[in-house]
């Protein structure tokens, strides 16, 4: 049983390996050597990043609106509007509570 499990795990890992093989091979067709660069320092930093943008650049490929080599500055902004789409706003909200027994007409202070 055991060795079923394990030759089972062994394929579905070649088939992985497969894929981000055929991935990496589609990402070189569609990238120049510099935008190719930054990827591969993108995915050694954040590869949760690396695969939304390769996502997106094999999506857009597949529709037919990718016609030529994407250059440096076009890989760019396409991490731009990624990293936009990923960033959280954040907001601060200051919820002011009462200290102890000070009420807020019972003290003035504006005649000091």
């Amino acid at each position: 049983m055991d060795e079923a499990k394990l030759k089972a795990a062994q394929e579905q890992s070649q088939k992985i390996q497969a894929i981000k093989q055929k991935r990496d091979a589609m990402m070189k067709q569609l990238l120049e050597p510099e935008a190719m660069e930054r990827l591969t320092r993108i995915k050694l930093v954040k590869p949760e990043m690396a695969e939304k943008v390769t996502d997106m650049i094999l999506s857009m490929a597949s529709k037919g609106a990718i016609k030529s080599k994407l250059k440096g500055d076009t890989f760019k902004s396409y991490l731009g509007q990624i990293t936009e789409a990923n960033t959280k706003k954040s907001v601060i909200k200051f919820a002011r509570r009462p200290f102890g027994d000070e009420d807020s007409d019972s003290e003035n202070y504006d005649d000091m």
